[in-house]
């Protein structure tokens, strides 16, 4: 027996210790139970789903044992976490006489342009320290400024299972100076007052860095689709204004043999296999790292592999694209691969 796995007494071994110890820590950072389980192998140097190591495919010769991208999440996003979940525990000890510290400027829960906002669990605004005339609206009816219903995934977050998790849309900084639309990832979480009420705590961080730990997240949103409606829930995946696009980023199904079922950045390329990718050179490179991570995927459910790719909506030269695989069972048997990731910062 592993003695990384179970010591001779029995006891669980350094390495389940770990793992059951850093589980815990991904699930604090507001992560679903299946994107933990993809996420905390990774981090000890495991490929998701897998006990061992496996090799990047890449459309280059890739390094022996090469594994997925570093999974830890940035100093930023582990903030904005923490910072929810400490705002989150204020209004369980104290209920609503937290507010009114939410709102003060320059203490602990509001520093520029980072704040914690409370709505009632009907989506009604009860703390909004940036100006409090926004008190009493309801988010159920916001968009944002390409017209995404983001209030209404708040909702949907706060009434899943885990009552947690991120939302991407397009905002304004709270800034008279800046008032550039960039992207906004927030941070969210369900909690109870000793009132009785039910509220959404939640903060966010203008412009983050795109996490690999949010490409995972959507890819196993995506699969949890696919396993419950099939090839039904490609409309969904292919909404622009649904929660699977956001930067750059977007999902894309292969069938088992390599054909591109659903690409909605890239629409025209649906229907084609990608073993006939031959030219240009970027594509090939493309079609021999998606052909070698598909027989991955297929034998051992999930992988990573980089290749080069153009950024959606852009005529520059292709950059390098990191993408993580998962394979799928559809509900009428069907064998699918759903996928997302993201590009290198220039």
């Amino acid at each position: 027996m592993d003695r990384h796995v179970r010591s001779a007494a029995g006891r669980p071994g350094p390495r389940a210790a770990r793992r059951r110890g850093l589980a815990g820590a991904l699930r604090n950072l507001g992560l679903s139970g299946s994107v933990v389980a993809c996420l905390a192998p990774a981090l000890l140097g495991l490929s998701p789903l897998q006990t061992r190591a496996q090799p990047a495919a890449t459309g280059e010769p890739a390094a022996a044992g090469a594994a997925g991208p570093a999974l830890a999440p940035s100093p930023a996003v582990q903030g904005v976490v923490e910072l929810v979940q400490r705002a989150a525990e204020a209004v369980r000890q104290q209920g609503e006489g937290a507010f009114e510290a939410f709102r003060r400027p320059g203490g602990p829960w509001f520093q520029g342009d980072r704040y914690v906002v409370v709505l009632g669990s009907d989506g009604r605004s009860v703390v909004y320290p940036p100006d409090q005339r926004g008190e009493g609206l309801n988010y159920a009816d916001f968009e944002d400024l390409g017209g995404k219903p983001f209030g209404r995934q708040f909702l949907a977050v706060g009434d899943s299972l885990s009552g947690r998790g991120w939302v991407h849309y397009q905002w304004r900084r709270p800034n008279p100076a800046d008032r550039r639309p960039v992207w906004k990832a927030t941070y969210l979480e369900r909690v109870a007052a000793p009132s009785g009420r039910g509220y959404l705590v939640l903060s966010g961080l203008y412009e983050p860095p795109m996490e690999p730990l949010f490409v995972v997240e959507a890819v196993e949103g995506a699969a949890q689709l696919l396993q419950s409606q099939g090839r039904q829930a490609f409309a969904a995946l292919r909404n622009p204004q649904g929660p699977f696009f956001y930067q750059d980023t977007y999902v894309f199904v292969l069938a088992a043999n390599g054909q591109l079922l659903l690409n909605p950045a890239f629409p025209a390329l649906e229907g084609q296999n990608v073993k006939s990718w031959v030219g240009p050179q970027e594509r090939a490179n493309a079609s021999r790292a998606l052909q070698t991570a598909l027989q991955t995927v297929l034998r051992s459910d999930s992988t990573w592999t980089t290749y080069p790719w153009p950024r959606p909506g852009t005529t520059a030269a292709v950059e390098r694209k990191t993408t993580y695989l998962r394979k799928v069972v559809a509900p009428d048997g069907e064998l699918l691969v759903v996928g997302s990731g993201f590009y290198e910062m220039p």
